[in-house]
């Protein structure tokens, strides 16, 4: 019961600090590095809860669903690598030969013992339970960490040169990686040795609560930002639609001027033809017509 108490936690703080990540709105557009974020919390999910099942199977020696467990609780760790490294290559966008090569490394990582998970329903090479229901590890087991480890730890080598030699997003995001990275060497590397703790679980929380920060943080300023862009955009449209209603008002301020000056001619020359006594009737009343109109 006490192995499964981290899982609890672990499962716990998971589904609080990210509940905005995993409750995907209805009709809501996920960028493709949030999108890749969620589905890798999704895969630690999905291993926290095996491990936590493992501890309890455990204590009730129910040996057959235990083994089920512990395979789902391999494959979730290995898809859980495939999901990070897809989740890196986004979040740091740099396109060079690290990315690719992480990209593949855990593409092999998966697929290779994907193929030996699955040998093991007929040899134990991962692991096995004896009559006792007691549980041993195998090589493959020990290959799989140690093949985790050394990824981790050339992510986090890469990174964290990286960030020496940068400043802005690209630092922090380089230093985020670099730091999940060595938190999950330690604990794989307790693991290795201690098969019977959940580290692996305790580094991945670490790592999430170390990414969670960060990249609330990276959101957070890319919304300042925004705000920022929005602001100046207002403020731009404001300027632009001052000038253009003080370009009407000066507009019609002239044209009424130059209309008005001819109309005052053509008023007094109206003026001074009614005054002619030899008019006619009807070219009187067009002319005072021309007069009552002007005014």
């Amino acid at each position: 019961m006490t192995y499964s108490i981290i899982g609890i936690l672990a499962t716990i703080l998971l589904l609080i600090g990210n509940r905005d990540v995993l409750r995907k709105q209805g009709g809501s557009e996920y960028s493709r590095t949030r999108l890749y974020y969620r589905r890798f919390l999704l895969g630690v999910l999905v291993y926290y809860i095996t491990d936590m099942l493992w501890g309890l199977l455990d204590v009730q020696r129910l040996t057959d669903l235990q083994f089920i467990d512990t395979t789902i609780y391999f494959v979730a760790m290995i898809a859980t690598v495939v999901l990070w490294t897809r989740y890196v290559v986004s979040y740091l966008d740099r396109k060079n030969f690290f990315e690719r090569w992480l990209l593949r490394t855990g593409q092999v990582i998966f697929g290779v013992f994907l193929v030996f998970i699955i040998v093991n329903f007929f040899y134990p090479v991962f692991f096995w339970f004896d009559d006792q229901g007691d549980y041993h590890t195998a090589f493959m087991r020990h290959a799989t960490l140690v093949a985790q480890i050394a990824m981790f730890l050339a992510t986090s080598i890469y990174t964290l040169y990286t960030t020496a030699k940068t400043q802005g997003d690209v630092r922090q995001r380089h230093l985020t990686i670099g730091l999940f990275g060595l938190a999950m060497v330690v604990m794989i590397a307790f693991q290795v040795f201690f098969p019977l703790w959940p580290f692996y679980a305790m580094g991945c929380m670490i790592g999430i609560t170390l990414l969670h920060s960060f990249v609330f943080e990276d959101e957070m300023e890319e919304y300042r930002r925004k705000l920022e862009q929005s602001r100046e955009a207002l403020k731009d449209a404001l300027v632009a639609a001052e000038k253009a209603s003080k370009a009407k008002t000066t507009f019609l301020s002239n044209m009424s001027h130059e209309i008005r000056t001819p109309m005052n001619a053509i008023i007094g020359l109206n003026s001074l033809a009614l005054e002619d006594a030899g008019l006619s009737q009807t070219t009187r009343d067009h002319l005072q017509k021309i007069g009552t109109s002007a005014h």
